[in-house]
């Protein structure tokens, strides 16, 4: 494949690699031959030069020219290799080239190598995505950003016997910084626009030694001691770090640029900084350096100096020491002060008289401060309230050096230094600084107005996996509300406040919207770069399901699996890194709901899950937020009010405890009220004790929390937990129920105790009992019992019915089961009702679906499976507990079942006096004789014997009122009116018309004379209590229902219910079905 003539075309392709003609791709790819595997020799032919047998190598992009028989390769590589554009080359190709491991580079110039220091890891990620092969001496171009570049010369390829090759993925490059000597003849050209009036050159830092360290801004608390001595500029620094005789007691201090962050480079400012409209501030400070053994391998900066350098509070950034040049033989006369100002359109008109006056206010607020420390030209100084509200610039006058600075000074021996103030410089609000805030902030935003109550162990064991690992992550996991994001803030405060680690918290949430090409580029690859430049360092992600989530049915993942795979991919090649301490620190409502490709990364090895707070720790915090918090008094028991809020979340309880404080302040505001009231009529009465009476004013002004204002709190309140959670409420009450002794005494000691009784019941060392199966004839209770217990024991209540659950689809029915116990869970401590279990849990085997088999191993596995029930309680109620499947009956699922018997006669009676209490009986009432004659009653029996006996005395109630308005009707006759027309005229005849008119006119007033009446009886009526009559039932009316009412259970059936429940406690051998089919005539079996 040699011998291709082609035409050269400039193409930005930002990277060393070419687009091959496309007769020449199409070979390629028919051949089958890797991308990776073509190294392109590109022979120039030029007959006016003579080196026409130079021959570069480039690799292929695996591309095709946009142009027939063309070659595009990028600009600034073609003219790094003296390629001209529109040229023509022949192209060779080569395969199965040799494969190399070690690299050497070089930079072409000194630009190139502050290219490569200020772009190391960049430059470290790009170089093999851009390049593909390497030759001998020719030029390499590495594209760290869109905007800028570096030339690099090849070294060494790692062999000798031959003059290219191809590059392996795991190759490892070295690049060899520029020697000094061509460094210093750039400088040299640099400096000459510096020269000063007098022809002498400034000195500068060119060739001067260079100190990287890791910066800590003041105050922090790695520097303790350290922060008394916090005044001027100054360097908190173990002095034994540092080489001998290179350092003297100060030092140029200027702060690297990380990744992403603009470059202000020196040499622009000191052109633009004498003759330039704007004054720039500068950015390298002379500062004094002070012995400090400590900080961890950091160096503290002082408030001033971070102002200076426009980084206070920040902690991470790479600090650049050189040694100081010479300071000015002879100090200025005149400080010349630029104040900031954030105000664009204002004014520049000075005040001569005004300026005079802030220059002498000025000259005394701020000798004191720089009268002990080493000032630099153009640095930026700190807010000076009164005179120089936003800060300002320091300016020598007639010196534009920007490496000019001066010793400090003693104010008493050498004479006071003039301050001038000159013409504001305008600022963004973001970059001139206030005040000074003395409490540490990283980049997220601190301000937490949660105390963590109870969870200060948890947060300690965090934060020490942290320390003790580098490279880790912990995944802190639990239902909103639940704390997390106090979690992440408090770990981070403790890392970045106690150890010195920077911080990165990102609100994943506000992200969710973002494309996948804007989070990845503009959003998590800054992330990981910012963090590691600052490193060692903590990236929070709260709520990181919502930008890395788990695929589902409905939904599009593509993004979702997309940055995650990018998140990994970077993340990884940062631990890969060496000395690399980048951890993660993240947060989710499950493990289950982020993407499964982080969990299995390896990235995340710590997952800690936030629980509902128990007993005690809800007493903690309810007493945190009422007395700490709020500032209330407790008048009453706090365990009442935590046994109110069981299943509660930490923002729940926060949430009430306001609620309940604005029930106080309500009451308190009433309270005030009807105290001044009373004062006023004091004073009316008595003017001259009012003085004793405004002793008892401030009585009521402490907030006291009562059960009242507790009560009033709770009442239309609904936790987190429980919203969107289908509860039942049951007006049924406890004693609502007659007889079933037995079965009310098991389901209190199952239900209520352990909730009453809890620090009892907490050490019991075996598992509790979590399920009951009530089983018993029809009409007895089961039913009535279930919807009584929850309200008795204070539980949630969540009942079921048997199409709720069952879909002939695979695997619905399950799901459902699953969703329904992780309501119930959602909403614990509470009960959850089967009623008809059996058909809802048959044996498994005899469905012709299978619909109900998968249902009975889905609850085998939600009852007693691996992760158990937690706080959820299991009701069942059957009529025929045999065909309920035997694996449900064992202990651990169903532990007891309760039998609801027929009812005897003392059951029938408390029966009859229960359903009684809100009737209205006569005296001669006989519950007794009913009872005895209700024998074979069930309790629905009895209640619909009662209701008949009513719906009688009802029937009597309406006979009588009907016979009584019969009789009224009677007696009743129409009113007859009689008149006559009073005239002159005899005997004369009315007309049809006049006659009409007088009717109309009579019945008007016989209209307006009823009205009358009606007014004076509704009064007389409003005056006078109408009685509701009340409906009086006899024993004729039970007698009478008696007759018509039947049981509702035959004798026969009776007896077959009664043989099975017999054999169901007696009978039973205990022997699972082996799963064979039926073969029997007509027998089903199952389609599993």
């Amino acid at each position: 494949m040699d011998n291709h003539r082609a035409t050269v075309e400039y193409r930005t392709l930002k990277s060393n690699l070419v687009n091959l003609p496309s007769n020449l791709v199409n070979l390629l790819f028919t051949a089958n031959i890797q991308v990776q595997d073509v190294i392109v020799e590109i022979c120039p032919k030029d007959n006016q030069q003579q080196k026409q047998q130079q021959r570069y190598y480039a690799g292929w992009s695996g591309m095709s020219s946009s142009i027939v028989q063309s070659v595009e390769i990028d600009p600034v590589f073609a003219q790094a290799l003296q390629i001209r554009d529109k040229s023509s080359v022949v192209i060779n190709l080569k395969l199965g080239n040799y494969e190399t491991s070690n690299i050497n580079l070089e930079p072409l110039t000194s630009s190139d190598w502050e290219v490569v220091e200020l772009n190391a890891q960049l430059i470290e990620d790009k170089l093999l995505n851009q390049t593909r092969c390497v030759a001998m001496n020719q030029i390499l171009v590495v594209y760290p950003s869109s905007t800028t570049s570096a030339k690099l010369v090849v070294t060494d390829i790692g062999t000798t016997s031959h003059k290219f090759a191809k590059i392996s993925p795991y190759c490892e490059i070295a690049i060899a910084p520029k020697v000094r000597k061509k460094k210093e003849t750039v400088t040299e050209t640099k400096s000459v626009a510096s020269l000063k009036s007098n022809g002498k050159k400034m000195e500068d830092y060119s060739g001067t030694a260079l100190l990287l360290k890791r910066g800590v801004c003041l105050p922090h608390n790695l520097y303790r001691d350290a922060n008394k001595l916090d005044t001027g500029f100054k360097i908190f620094i173990d002095l034994d770090q540092l080489p001998k005789d290179t350092f003297d007691t100060f030092a140029a201090i200027a702060v690297v640029p990380g990744p992403n962050e603009y470059k202000n480079t020196l040499d622009k400012e000191v052109v633009e900084g004498g003759g330039g409209k704007d004054v720039k501030e500068n950015r390298r400070i002379i500062a004094e350096l002070v012995d400090y053994k400590g900080g961890s391998g950091n160096i503290g900066l002082s408030q001033d100096l971070a102002i200076a350098l426009n980084i206070q509070g920040q902690i991470g950034n790479i600090i650049a020491l050189r040694p100081a040049i010479k300071s000015l033989s002879k100090r200025p006369s005149t400080f010349v002060i630029h104040p900031y100002t954030i105000h664009s359109n204002k004014k520049k008109e000075i005040n001569q008289t005004k300026t005079l006056k802030s220059a002498q206010m000025l000259k005394d607020a701020l000798y004191p401060q720089i009268a002990d420390t080493a000032i630099t030209n153009f640095v930026k100084i700190r807010a000076i309230p009164g005179v120089l509200p936003y800060g300002g610039l320091v300016k020598f006058r007639s010196n534009d050096n920007y490496n000019a600075w001066i010793k400090p000074y003693d104010l008493e021996k050498k004479k006071p230094i003039r301050i001038e103030l000159a013409d504001e410089l305008f600022r963004p609000q973001s970059f001139v600084i206030q005040e000074i805030n003395n409490k540490q902030d990283y980049t997220s935003d601190k301000s937490i107005d949660e105390t963590p109550i109870g969870i200060n162990e948890t947060i300690d064991d965090i934060v020490d996996s942290f320390l003790v690992s580098e490279n880790t992550g912990t995944l802190v996991y639990g239902s909103s509300g639940s704390g997390k994001s106090l979690y992440l803030k408090q770990i981070g405060n403790r890392l970045n406040e106690e150890y010195g680690y920077f911080v990165k918290h990102i609100s994943c949430e506000s992200l969710m919207n973002e494309n996948y090409q804007n989070l990845s580029k503009n959003h998590v690859f800054k992330w990981l770069q910012q963090c590691s430049w600052n490193q060692p360092s903590l990236l929070v992600l709260d709520n990181i399901d919502k930008i890395m989530n788990v695929e589902t049915e409905n939904m599009d993942a593509t993004k979702s699996n997309q940055t995650t795979e990018y998140f990994i991919s970077q993340l990884t090649k940062l631990h890969n890194q060496k000395n690399s301490n980048v951890s993660i620190l993240c947060s989710a409502v499950s493990k289950e709901s982020v993407n499964k490709l982080i969990l299995g990364s390896h990235l995340i090895e710590n997952y800690i899950h936030i629980n509902a707070p128990d007993k005690a720790l809800r007493y903690k915090i309810l007493e945190g937020n009422l007395v700490n918090n709020l500032g209330c008094e407790i008048s009453m028991d706090l365990m009442d009010l935590v046994s109110e809020t069981e299943g509660y979340l930490p923002n729940d309880l926060k949430i009430l405890s306001h609620r309940i404080y604005h029930q106080c302040l309500a009451d308190s505001d009433s309270m005030e009220k009807q105290d001044k009231e009373e004062e006023e009529e004091k004073e009316k009465e008595k003017e001259e004790d009012s003085n004793n009476s405004n002793s008892n004013y401030h009585h009521h002004h402490h907030h006291v929390v009562s059960e009242e204002h507790v009560d009033k709190a709770l009442s239309g309140y609904t936790p987190s937990s429980l919203r969107g959670v289908k509860l039942q409420k049951s007006g049924t009450s406890w004693s609502d129920i007659g007889g079933l002794t037995d079965a009310k005494k098991i389901l209190l000691e199952t239900l209520e105790w352990p909730t009453k009784y809890a620090p009892i019941f907490a050490n019991c060392p075996l598992r509790l009992r979590s399920g009951i199966l009530l089983y018993g004839y029809p009409g007895c209770g089961k039913t009535l019992l279930a919807s009584a217990i929850a309200g008795q024991c204070g539980l949630n209540f969540i009942s079921i019915k048997g199409p709720e659950i069952l879909n002939k689809y695979i695997g619905a029915s399950e799901q459902s089961v699953r969703e329904l116990f992780e309501r119930a869970q959602a909403a614990k401590p509470c009960i959850l009702f089967f009623d008809e279990f059996d058909s809802i849990a048959p044996k498994r085997g005899h469905d012709s679906t299978g619909v109900t088999d998968r249902v009975v191993n889905q609850m085998l596995t939600q009852m007693d499976g691996a992760e158990g029930l937690d706080g959820v309680y299991v009701l069942a109620a059957t009529s025929r507990p045999d065909l309920i499947d035997s694996a449900l009956l064992r202990p651990g699922r169903l532990d007891k079942s309760v039998i609801c018997d027929m009812p005897n006669f003392e059951d029938r009676l408390d029966i009859l006096k229960s359903i009684t209490t809100k009737m209205d009986l006569e005296e001669n009432v006989d519950l007794d004789e009913i009872a005895k004659k209700t024998a074979g009653f069930s309790g629905a029996d009895m209640q619909g014997l009662a209701y008949n006996a009513y719906l009688k005395a009802v029937h009597v109630r309406l006979d009588a009122l009907e016979k009584e308005e019969n009789s009224e009707s009677a007696k009743e006759d129409e009113s007859s009116v009689e008149f006559f027309k009073v005239g002159n005229e005899k005997e004369s005849k009315m007309k049809s018309s006049e006659r009409v008119k007088l009717l109309h006119q009579i019945q008007q007033f016989l209209n307006n004379e009823k009205s009358n009446r009606a007014k004076e009886t509704t009064n007389d009526s409003g005056k006078k209590k109408v009685e509701q009559p009340k409906m009086l039932i006899t024993q004729e009316n039970f007698i009478d229902s008696l007759r018509e009412t039947k049981p509702s259970i035959s004798q026969s059936e009776k007896t077959k219910l009664r043989r099975i429940y017999s054999q169901f406690v007696d009978g039973r051998d205990g022997n699972m079905p082996d799963g064979s089919a039926s073969n029997e005539i007509g027998g089903r079996t199952t389609l599993m």
